[in-house]
């Protein structure tokens, strides 16, 4: 993968919690440690993102604890946390449905009725998110991606690359960024520090890839603690664009080089073991 030039994968890690991934038969992912995983992947300049499910019937009072530990061992930049949502024609629904835990009430935030309850679950989601999208705890995870694993990509011949209308394109993101990141936003400070980290080791492009993907990061943690976006990307709740913020950072997560992303699959894969 690296070899052909690949950034970053997506990685449906689901959980941290051993016993949670042998209960839904994910065994794959307790078949080596997880964080010796992570650092192997860094190692070849794959940078991770991690798909996170909440609500799953083996949390507990230690789940949150486990998961916000996780997010701050493992360095991995970009998470998305979503609660657990049941698709129809999927063994996950047709086991929740027998028990009577499905619930297709809109104003919910899932259609799962959770073990724990409902409000319980939507409250850890909503510091986990802002845990993980905390600007400064955000910034210096990508600052440990400036050393851990952007050097460690194949550099590809800049042949080609250097026209008018990539430079002017990047001229234009590098102004917005200044602007609105470098200048209005009040999370300015980790922004600058983990810019001169990148800048000061070369990594150029890394700088507007870590602001184009904190800025959005960081506004739909905002936005979803006020209530306005959903707790799933697959949530039939009526509530803007809920995916559009998290979709547009991954795509953009390496601004200004190829990338071949795997897609999400997150929730997915793990109905598919249920």
């Amino acid at each position: 993968m690296r070899e052909a030039s690949f950034l970053g994968l997506f990685v449906g890690i689901e959980t941290p919690e051993a016993d949670a991934l042998t209960a839904m038969r994910k065994h794959q992912n307790n078949a080596v440690p997880m964080l010796q995983s992570i650092r192997t992947l860094n190692a070849f300049g794959l940078e991770v993102t991690a798909g996170i499910i909440l609500g799953l019937d083996t949390d507990s009072e230690d789940t949150e604890g486990r998961l916000k530990d996780f997010i701050d061992l493992s360095q991995v930049p970009m998470l998305t946390i979503n609660l657990l949502q049941a698709l129809p024609k999927t063994p996950l629904w047709d086991r929740l449905a027998r028990a009577g835990r499905i619930d297709e009430d809109p104003a919910r935030e899932s259609n799962v009725r959770f073990l724990r309850p409902y409000d319980e679950v939507v409250a850890m989601w909503r510091r986990a998110i802002a845990h993980a999208n905390d600007p400064e705890r955000l910034f210096a995870r990508f600052a440990y991606q400036v050393d851990a694993t952007y050097p460690n990509r194949m550099v590809t011949p800049a042949r080609g690359k250097l026209n008018w209308a990539n430079l002017s394109g990047a001229l234009v993101m590098a102004w917005r960024i200044v602007f609105h990141l470098g200048i209005r936003s009040d999370y300015r400070k980790p922004f600058w520090r983990a810019a001169r980290h990148a800048a000061r080791r070369g990594q150029i492009d890394a700088v507007l890839g870590i602001a184009f993907v904190a800025h959005h990061l960081i506004e739909f943690t905002r936005e979803a603690l006020r209530g306005e976006q959903n707790a799933s990307y697959y949530s039939t709740k009526a509530r803007g664009d809920a995916a559009s913020r998290l979709q547009a950072a991954h795509a953009g997560a390496t601004c200004g080089a190829p990338q071949r992303r795997v897609e999400r699959a997150d929730a997915l894969s793990m109905e598919a073991n249920h």
